[in-house]
């Protein structure tokens, strides 16, 4: 019997479904709600900054490729579950920025240990060298992707915008 050789979408599904699994079950045992992939995408978005600095809300339009309505609703959806805080920009008196609310701040910190938990138990199946080499390839091509040679800086969900 010939072995099928599955393309690539599928074999980056497959650690994908695992981590989301791993993922949905702690954060359900903590008590956050199932959450909607752009809720998802919105709120990675908000844990890059290093500092409680947040992101213009133009900003998050831009990078999430979504109708600034589309955004301004999924804010005002997390708002209510306090995953999310708006506030003024204090540079600039009538821009917005958001920011990971209290909730939102554990979410993340689950997230990021219930990642480097998959992330070390793959480590034991594949050996620590295997892992440091995916890890590092991965990088490699998240760089690869995010900036094309096209001139669009890659997204999330597939749409490019142009970089300025």
């Amino acid at each position: 019997m010939a072995k099928t050789t599955r393309d690539l979408r599928a074999l980056l599904h497959v650690p994908q479904q695992d981590l989301q699994a791993q993922l949905s079950s702690r954060l359900e045992r903590l008590g956050f709600p199932a959450l909607r992939a752009a809720h998802v995408q919105l709120l990675t978005s908000l844990t890059i900054p290093t500092n409680d600095s947040g992101v213009r809300l133009s900003d998050l339009v831009t990078s999430l490729a979504l109708p600034k309505q589309t955004v301004g609703d999924l804010i005002d959806e997390l708002e209510q579950l306090r995953m999310v805080e708006r506030f003024q920009d204090p540079e600039h008196g009538v821009i917005k920025r958001v920011r990971l609310g209290p909730k939102g701040k554990v979410w993340a910190a689950a997230v990021k240990r219930v990642s480097a938990a998959a992330e070390a138990r793959w480590a034991s199946q594949l050996g620590g060298k295997k892992m440091k080499s995916l890890r590092a390839l991965l990088e490699e091509l998240a760089g690869a992707v995010e900036t094309t040679p096209t001139g669009t800086t890659a997204v999330a969900n597939g749409h490019g915008r142009k970089r300025s």
